[in-house]
């Protein structure tokens, strides 16, 4: 009777684990004696009798595992494989030799049966070698991988970090592949395999965090997208447009260069519609290329060694996501001019370059978790690169919105952003995101103390031209108008900046348009013209019902939102303020000052009042239209006047009487108007008494009331050296005047002996002497005193010495300080008139809130002590067409009557009459 087969196998296996035959070195490991003792606890064990010979197994294993068993090395020889050379390298891990053909024969052998019964009862070849890769790879490289996980980026540590992982793959999968897996059939070998790359993968993501992957991952990603989308390009170009704008550049160069380019500038300068789809693809830069090939590479091998999948993907696309929003800030910054292109350039390019890229890095990185791609499936569609170029506009609308107010400043020279704007403001959302966020930056930069009223106006002009081409309907301008207006009803000078600009001559001398500056709005005279000639088009209003392009408002459209046909610059700048007499009454004031100048004609003036009637009609300006009539009708009156008085002298004579003429006011149609008083020349005087009979004797009912102050004079002036003419002021006139001397002797004057004889206050009669020193006419001796310079100093210091001691510190040798002298005397002079000019407005202001001061004091004494606002109040509902002045200007006219004792101020601020 036979043994049993199950007892001889154990015994055989128990005798040749302790009795290793000679030629095997290695011990066998633990694993098929913990798998034979499993299966010894077996219920039944039939089936052992098929099971191959186990000394023939034991011999294949130790041939197996002693050429698959990888010699423990550290990290460094894996960076120094190019100077190891590739056979030091293979001989280091045990990779250098091939397999005997008894090694081979055991390869074949152990691979078939591992898969089989054999595999689960003596141990699978397959599962010890996963095992010692795992253990290879982490008691060797895990940890060096996991410092360089964390290390700081540099251009080349993942494409290092990636070439020493393939290193490590070819010494963990070149036995497998090469002579483990030949010996399975094909879907056995797919299996395996993939078995082996998830063990791989995993034990790489365990060494390598995916944050800090990730990370290093984006960065890669960042530096060739710059490249390849030609980021870095426009950057480089916008640099070296700065450096050589002056420089001449080679024309065979700049064509070279155009050849290919993303430049918007370049595309939009192309000569052909072709040209500029071929700009983009063909002929792409060197550089690129390269960048492209190796970020493919890079990808290519992270995808090797289990680093990409979806979450490659992500990083990827977080990326991209930043690089469109990038190139759109690089290459349409600042680029407004019109017509617009921009959105044709920019889908274009998300359809030639970012769609191509994108592409290309999908087609190595969208693949399944075992690294195999899924046949027909397309990577990108159609559809996509249309939402990407939706998505482009969308990020082009929010830089346009960034740069609005640029934008408007520069109008209408930046009109092709607004083009690119209309192409955004489609939504709701993104109508609401503009005017909010517009909104903000004029509260920011434009609406505050330090702009001026009239560069406040002419940012609004601009955003209502700007605004009407962005919107027709007008919404957007509504709400965007709103505090802008709100903002100039409060300034003092809105409507004098308006009327002025109204006024003002929209030619040069030179017959040309001209702009406007800092201080008047000229485009509004041009404006005014263009509206009424657009007025004269046929406007059936807001419901036209025969207009078959009729659209309803908006859906953001305000509740109170009302959009005429008609509105233009002009209108709504009028209807600033809610009553039309603030304006009508600046325009008098401005027309006073414009029509009491010495001019020819008031061509201006009249056009601007005829196209003013149309808007404010006849009775509005009535006013207005007296006071033209007066100017017009003293040119008949005083030829008449002065030709009756024997006035008039003829060509060429001269009796060395002045020649007067004058302007006669309406007193109830002109505004009041205000002038310091004093003294004329008695020789002035005469004539005028002279030139009152006579207007009397032609308008008998009517008296002359003469304002010195308002005048103008040509005043010729003998000097020993020079003669000089000008036309000055009545009040200059006067002053200079004085210093006339029958004997031809250099008199001096002091600004008090002056004031007190030509009844002139101080500040006035200083302003004088000061313009007639930046004239060098006289000259200040010391402070307050002033005398005739009747001879100018020579540049030759000893020419003159009386000539240098009489201008004293005020020259020197060269005569180089008598020019900033003379600039300084002006300056002076200028101030000195402001501060006339200033103290006569207050005394205006004084001598009118004279008139409210009986309200004032009826008030009080009837109703007792009352605080300011209720004094405000009460003058308001008192006073015939409402009262005036602001509450600050009551408080100082109140102020002034504390201290002269006719008010006290009560506890609660409350003021009282002083009894």
């Amino acid at each position: 009777m036979a043994p049993d087969s199950s007892i001889c196998a154990g015994r055989s296996h128990i005798f040749s684990s302790v009795f290793a035959p000679a030629s095997f070195g290695d011990p066998l490991p633990t694993r098929p004696l913990l798998a034979l003792k499993n299966a010894a606890d077996k219920s039944s064990l039939h089936h052992e009798s098929q099971l191959p010979h186990k000394a023939a197994w034991d011999r294949a294993w130790r041939l197996v595992i002693l050429f698959l068993t990888m010699p423990d090395a550290e990290f460094e020889p894996l960076v120094r494989v190019t100077e190891m050379g590739e056979a030091e390298f293979l001989r280091l891990w045990n990779r250098y030799k091939k397999p005997s053909k008894e090694t081979r024969d055991a390869f074949n052998y152990l691979a078939k049966g591992s898969l089989g019964d054999a595999g689960s009862v003596y141990g699978s070849i397959f599962d010890w070698y996963e095992s010692e890769i795992r253990r290879h790879f982490m008691q060797n490289f895990k940890g060096t991988l996991h410092l360089g996980a964390y290390s700081p980026m540099r251009e080349s540590t993942l494409k290092l970090v990636v070439d020493c992982l393939l290193l490590m793959r070819r010494i963990y999968f070149s036995p497998l592949v090469e002579y483990m897996l030949p010996s399975l059939h094909g879907p056995e070998q797919e299996k395996v395999f993939m078995r082996f790359q998830c063990s791989f993968y995993s034990m790489v993501g365990y060494a390598m965090p995916w944050p800090q992957v990730a990370d290093k991952l984006a960065r890669q990603f960042i530096n060739s997208g710059h490249v390849i989308l030609g980021i870095k390009s426009l950057e480089e170009d916008e640099g070296e447009d700065d450096d050589h704008d002056s420089d001449g550049a080679d024309v065979d160069t700049m064509e070279v260069d155009k050849q290919y380019s993303m430049s918007y500038q370049d595309w939009r300068d192309a000569p052909s519609a072709e040209a500029r789809t071929r700009m983009m693809t063909d002929g792409e830069d060197s550089k690129v290329t390269t960048t492209r090939e190796d970020l493919l590479l890079l990808l290519n091998n992270l995808q090797l060694v289990g680093i990409c999948g979806e979450r490659a993907q992500s990083v990827f696309a977080g990326v991209m996501d930043s690089m469109l929003t990038e190139f759109i800030r690089a290459a349409y910054s600042g680029h407004w001019e019109g017509p617009s292109l921009v959105s044709l350039h920019l889908r274009q390019w998300i359809e030639d370059v970012f769609a191509q890229l994108v592409v290309q890095v999908l087609a190595v990185i969208n693949v399944s978790e075992y690294g195999v791609k899924e046949s027909g499936q397309l990577d990108v569609q159609l559809g996509d690169v249309e939402k990407w170029q939706e998505i482009g506009i969308a990020r082009l609308g929010a830089l346009r919105i960034g740069e609005l107010f640029d934008v408007i400043v520069e109008w209408p020279a930046s009109s092709g952003a607004i083009e690119d704007l209309r192409h955004f403001t489609t939504h709701p959302a993104a109508r609401h995101h503009l005017t909010h966020s517009f909104a903000a930056v004029l509260n920011r930069r434009l609406l505050h103390p330090g702009a001026s009223t009239v560069e406040i106006l002419q940012v609004y002009i601009s955003i209502i031209r700007s605004f009407n081409l962005l919107d027709p309907k007008g919404v957007l301008l509504d709400r965007i108008a709103r505090p802008i207006r709100r903002y100039l009803r409060d300034r003092d000078d809105t409507v004098k900046a308006i009327v002025g600009g109204l006024l003002a001559d929209p030619t040069d001398n030179d017959g040309r348009t001209a702009s406007s500056s800092s201080e008047t709005l000229v485009e509004l005279s041009a404006e005014l013209s263009k509206a009424h000639q657009n007025s004269l088009r046929a406007d059936t209003g807001e419901l036209d019902w025969d207009d078959m392009n009729w659209m309803p408002d908006p859906v953001d459209a305000a509740p109170d939102y009302r959009k005429s046909k008609s509105s233009d610059v002009i209108g709504s700048l009028i209807s600033l303020f809610e009553s039309k007499e603030t304006f009508v009454r600046e325009m008098q004031n401005m027309l006073a000052e414009r029509l009491l100048q010495k001019r020819a004609d008031f061509e201006q003036e009249m056009s601007v009042l005829e196209l003013l009637k149309l808007r404010f009609g006849d009775n509005a300006l009535q006013a207005c239209e007296v006071m033209l009539r007066d100017i017009f009708d003293s040119r008949r009156v005083d030829a008449v006047v002065r030709n009756d008085q024997g006035m008039v002298t003829s060509p060429g004579q001269d009796n060395g009487t002045p020649d007067l003429h004058a302007k006669i006011l309406s007193h109830f149609f002109w505004p009041e108007i205000q002038g310091q008083p004093f003294k004329v020349p008695e020789e002035i005087i005469q004539l005028q008494q002279r030139y009152s009979e006579g207007f009397e004797s032609l308008k008998q009912s009517r008296k002359l009331t003469w304002l010195h102050g308002l005048g103008q004079v040509t005043v010729e002036l003998d000097l020993e050296d020079r003669v000089f003419v000008e036309e000055v002021t009545t009040w200059q006139a006067t002053v200079i005047y004085s210093f006339n001397s029958p004997n031809n002797e250099s008199v001096t004057r002091t600004t008090a002996e002056l004031a007190s004889q030509l009844e002139m206050s101080a500040v006035l009669v200083r302003s004088a002497c000061l313009f007639w020193v930046s004239r060098r006419i006289l000259t200040e001796v010391q402070r307050d005193t002033f005398r005739v310079l009747e001879t100018l100093p020579t540049k030759d210091p000893a020419s003159d010495d009386n000539n240098a001691a009489l201008i004293g510190s005020s020259s020197n040798p060269s005569g180089a300080g008598d020019t900033s002298n003379a600039e300084t005397a002006a300056a002076n002079a200028a101030a000195a008139a402001a501060a006339a000019a200033r103290e006569s407005a207050e005394a205006a202001a004084m001598e009118k809130m004279n008139l409210y001061w009986q309200f004032i004091v009826g008030m009080l004494t009837n109703q007792g002590a009352m605080p300011l606002q209720r004094i405000v109040m009460m003058l308001k509902i008192a006073v015939p067409g409402g009262f005036p002045f602001s509450n600050e200007e009551l408080r100082e006219f109140l102020a002034g009557m504390v201290s002269r004792g006719k008010l006290e101020i009560v506890s609660g601020g409350n003021y009282k009459i002083v009894r």
